[in-house]
Order: structure tokens, then sequence, then C-alpha cells
């Protein structure tokens, strides 16, 4: 869901708080579907729990104030294992903050490559968990994406002194709306059928059941606007480019029809020929990447709408297709992909409420996945701050440098995974009980197969 901004140089928003010598500072963004892995990474970053607020509406926040919210700041002492956040004499007097303004997957890229100011919480007056008090400008660290950066314009191998590195894989399903209808008649998708679908926004129901009199019928395509991970994913696995043509309908919310959009207008829900469907962003930045819906959680809300007349088919991330509302609601919308199924439950993922075995996409049989990757700047001492505390780059580090931020917070250890790692969320969140059960993604030492580009041919290791 990319309940988000984007893109924003609205300097005079920012507030800059006053810091100590001792502080470190992360900003975190991109993509919104992973949100909450890197939430909840986030807070083992720290020795104890740290204090967090979250950002208010005009900042990309919610009424959530959780790991569902696209704004935050963390703030207390590193854990002990970022040894090189550390100012030396002054351990005690360290701080890091962590900054989340989660905008989508090609507009972190986009910003963290273009050194573009967004604006994010920084602090705040009243208790851990309350709504931040004042805000930051900077550029953003770290750049979360759901699709490798070559297949969209901001491959980071063509600029200088910026490294991708992979996080984790990150599962995509085909979803119906719940009319009778689409129930009734549609239980899978397979590549053909997107393949002439994504272009044109709809086919007919007759592609599914061959009968003559649902030539008809339209079974519509609920599309993302161009920004979105997700939406690169599912071109990509239909064989198609970043820049291809994509059809665009809108759910009527209040008329109950799909529309081709006529305007830029932004709602919060389709009508009124409005062509983007969720949050502007600051100073409408969200209108910068065509019509369609601006995050996951907007698809939803459309494909949940439950009228006869809503014949739809949506891609949605594992974690947002989880619920169509109610509390056993879990993957009740899902199809399956060229007739195979996500996880070895198969058609019984509908309602399921025990872990996601993924072997299906592990073993390399089910094709709709991407991996999560992270792009950020090896000479961060070249950027210009704007306000906040300049990580270095040996604070900064990498993946697999132990002592550094990255070391901690990107580091995959298959047999003792490391706290404070997006890996050992995902860990946790495979055991019942744990943090994000049941999962909705896989460890990258899971896999036991692997793609050379987003949507390519999957090859066994």
């Amino acid at each position: 869901m990319k309940k988000m901004l984007l893109l924003s140089l609205a300097l005079g928003l920012a507030g800059t708080a006053s810091l100590s010598a001792g502080t470190v500072e992360v900003f975190l963004t991109g993509s919104t579907a992973f949100r909450a892995n890197v939430y909840n990474a986030c807070l083992k970053c720290f020795n104890t729990t740290p204090t967090v607020y979250y950002g208010d509406a005009a900042h990309g926040g919610d009424a959530n104030n959780n790991s569902k919210t696209a704004a935050w700041v963390m703030i207390g002492n590193p854990l002990g294992t970022m040894t090189n956040l550390y100012t030396p004499g002054t351990v005690a007097g360290t701080t890091l903050k962590i900054h989340g303004l989660f905008t989508g997957s090609v507009q972190g890229l986009a910003t963290v490559e273009q050194s573009t100011p967004l604006s994010f919480p920084d602090n705040g007056s009243g208790s851990s968990g309350t709504t931040a008090t004042s805000y930051v400008t900077n550029i953003p660290t770290i750049g979360f994406s759901d699709c490798e950066s070559p297949s969209t314009p901001y491959n980071v191998a063509n600029i200088s002194g910026y490294a991708e590195e992979t996080v984790a894989i990150q599962p995509f399903i085909w979803c119906i709306s719940v009319s009778d209808v689409t129930k009734t008649n549609i239980a899978n998708i397979s590549t053909e059928q997107a393949f002439y679908g994504i272009p044109n926004g709809l086919l007919p129901l007759s592609a599914w059941t061959g009968r003559a009199t649902d030539a008809s019928v339209n079974v519509y395509f609920a599309e993302r606007t161009k920004d979105s991970g997700t939406r690169r994913v599912e071109t990509a696995c239909a064989n198609y480019s970043f820049n291809d043509q994509v059809g665009i309908y809108i759910w009527d919310a209040t008329n109950k029809f799909w529309y081709l959009p006529t305007s830029g207008a932004v709602v919060a829900k389709g009508g009124a020929g409005a062509g983007i469907v969720g949050p502007a962003g600051l100073n409408n930045a969200n209108t910068n990447w065509g019509y369609g819906y601006v995050g996951g959680g907007d698809v939803r809300t459309a494909l949940a709408d439950a009228t006869n007349a809503n014949v739809s088919v949506g891609i949605l991330s594992f974690a947002d297709a989880q619920s169509f509302g109610g509390s056993t609601s879990n993957w009740s919308q899902t199809i399956s992909y060229n007739g195979i199924w996500p996880t070895t439950a198969g058609a019984g993922i509908r309602g399921n409420t025990v872990t996601n075995d993924f072997s299906p996409i592990k073993n390399g049989y089910y094709p709709l996945w991407a991996e999560e990757t992270i792009v950020y700047s090896t000479a961060q001492s070249t950027l210009t701050f704007t306000g906040g505390s300049k990580i270095t780059d040996s604070q900064l580090g990498n993946g697999t440098t132990p002592g550094t931020f990255l070391g901690v917070f990107n580091a995959h250890n298959q047999a003792s995974p490391v706290a404070g790692s997006i890996d050992n969320e995902i860990f946790i969140s495979q055991s019942t009980g744990g943090v994000g059960y049941p999962a909705t993604e896989i460890r990258l030492g899971d896999m036991k197969c692997n793609r050379s580009t987003v949507g390519g041919i999957i090859s066994p290791y």
C-alpha cells in the first residue's frame, strides 16, 4: 500500500531538531509493500525499546500509528553490534535516529539517486507512540524497491557512486473482486490473459468461461500508478517494459461502474472521472506518475466492493492481499497464476491462518515474485544535507561489513539470523506467535532458485 507522498521539495514544512555530536541519523524511503518488515527490524536496531513518533496526515502518516504507518522516526541508543556508529569515548551518549517515509518503490529509487529532499518526522513532544511535532527535510539515505533498479529508468549501474543490495524475496498474487460473478467463474489467470489485459485494461469474461454470452461482460484490471514496484513486477512477468502501455480503469465507488479517467483529479475512492485514487502526496507529487491506484490498499478497496457489476482482478503484494475485511479473510480472494499457487496450501490459501509454506516460489514453480532491494550512496560525504546529522560511509557500510548500520540491518546469516536485521524479522514471522505471522516474505537463503532480471527466466542455484 502506498499511502504516500514522494519527491517533495517542501523545505518550508521541515523543522530541524537540535542534535548532539554523538547522533547518527538514517533516512529510509521507498517500498510501501515492504514497510512492515522494515519497521519491525528497525525497532530492534536499538539496545532498548526506542521512542517512536509518527507522521501526521500531511506528512505521510495515518491513524494506525504502527508498522502499517508510512512515516515515523525512532530514537534511542544503537545496538552494541553497530560498533561503527559509536563516537569514541562517548558510547553512552551516542544516539541513533531512524526516519521512515515510504513513498513507493520507483519513487524510492528516484529520490535516492537524484538526492531529492523529503520531509521526515523528526521528534515529538508527547510520549512514545504519539504524533511527531517536528519534521526535518533531508535526502534519503536508503531506498527500498520491490523491483530491481535495472527494470526501471533508475538503474544504479548507470550512476556512479551508488550501490544496490538484495534484501529478501517479495511474493505477489493475483486477486479477484468479491462479486459473485468472479467467484463463480475466475480461479486462475494466465500469462497470456495478463499479456492481453494489461495494455487494454480489461478482458471479456468469455476468456475464462468460453461462453459467447460472456463476451459482453468485461473483467477489469485494477492497476497502480507508474511508480509502483508491484505494477512493474506485474508488467515484467507479462513481458512488458517499464514504459509499455498499461490500460487504466477506475471503479466508481458511488455509481458502481468502471470508467476510463478523464482528469488528473485525486480522490480517496473512484468517481467523477478522477484519474488517481489515493493520497496526492505533498505538492500533489503522486500525480506525477499517471493515472491509477496509488497503493495496494486502494486496489484492495476497489476489489472488495461486492457490487455484481464489479468484475475485476488486480495484483497485490502478499501483505496487502492478506485481508479484504474481517479477521478470517486471509488471502480470501487469491487466484492461481498459470495454474500454480504461491504456497503449498494451493486453493487452501484462502482463509489460511497457519504458516505460509512458500515452496512453490522457493523451488522455482511460481514466477510472480521479485527481489526486494535497497539502493544507497557509497559516497555519503559528497551529499548535501539540509537538516539532521550526516551518516558517514564507515557508519553506513554495506550488508557484509560487521559493525556498520547495513552490516546489521541487511545481514544474512541462515543459521543464526542477526538481531536488528530484516532477515531476522522474516524468520520470526515464520513461527506461530511471531511478529508478522504468517510470513509474507521469503529470506534469500531459503531460495533454491533465482532470476537475473525482474520477470525473467527462473534458474535453479
